[in-house]
């Protein structure tokens, strides 16, 4: 591949609009610490907002729906591994709160890995139920 197609490519990436720019993330349930972090690192590089508390969220939720979708985030990992009928209880009470607070503030929920799908696909992939 050319010098110059790459550099060409790397300069429409950064200059151009970013992937979530229009996008305000907030991070529901339990999550890894390692794992949020690096989430939370894709977001901003693809310049997404991020809400850190729901008390925010929720106040800021007039302000931003008149310009932005907001996304409640939640860790897929911990619906896909559970295994016990205590881990399949909090599993579900994670994607309740996450469903209870999005149609709350009239947002939308996706997976965790909705972020790392879009970014690797370099455009926002389709949002689904979950």
């Amino acid at each position: 591949m050319p010098f110059n197609y790459v550099i060409g490519h790397l300069t429409g990436a950064i200059l151009g609009p970013k992937l979530f720019g229009s996008l305000i993330f907030y991070f529901s349930g339990d999550f890894d610490s390692d794992l949020i972090s690096d989430l939370k690192t894709l977001v901003l590089a693809a310049g997404g907002t991020l809400l850190v508390n729901k008390d925010h969220l929720v106040s800021q939720i007039c302000v931003a729906k008149k310009t932005s979708k907001t996304l409640i985030v939640y860790n897929a990992d911990q619906i896909d591994h559970c295994t016990s009928g205590d881990e399949d209880s909090r599993v579900l009470e994670i994607l309740e709160t996450a469903e209870d607070l999005a149609q709350r503030i009239g947002s939308r929920i996706i997976k965790h890995t909705w972020i790392l799908e879009s970014i690797a696909a370099c455009k926002l992939q389709p949002l689904s139920c979950y």
